[in-house]
């Protein structure tokens, strides 16, 4: 799934590069490549390893994007009122088990 975020944020960062306005290759990231980050993240278990994977991937992409490394990362998000992605992720799976256990109640 990597590969898919890499391809798809490489070709919006080079189609883009003549506007240079990280506001908008952001806005565009995280429509096309989050979404292939946060693919079954609601419904399947993950390691650890696998979400600091998706983190460190996340934050190369707004690093990349605006220039930037370390703690930087995370006060970016926060001006921009991005979530990290490993909240988006623990919303996503809270979400889906209230939805599964209304589901099961029901039944």
């Amino acid at each position: 799934m990597k590969s898919h975020i890499y391809s798809s944020f490489n070709s919006i960062f080079h189609r883009s590069k003549k506007f240079h306005d990280e506001l908008v290759i952001l806005h565009l990231v995280s429509t096309y490549c989050k979404p292939y980050l946060l693919y079954a993240a609601d419904c399947v278990g993950r390691s650890v390893t696998q979400l600091r994977s998706i983190e460190h991937t996340w934050q190369c992409a707004i690093s990349h994007t605006f220039h930037i490394t370390g703690a930087d990362v995370q006060h970016v998000c926060n001006l921009t009122s991005k979530v990290p992605i490993n909240i988006v992720i623990q919303n996503r799976q809270i979400t889906f088990w209230l939805a599964y256990v209304m589901l099961i109640t029901l039944l």
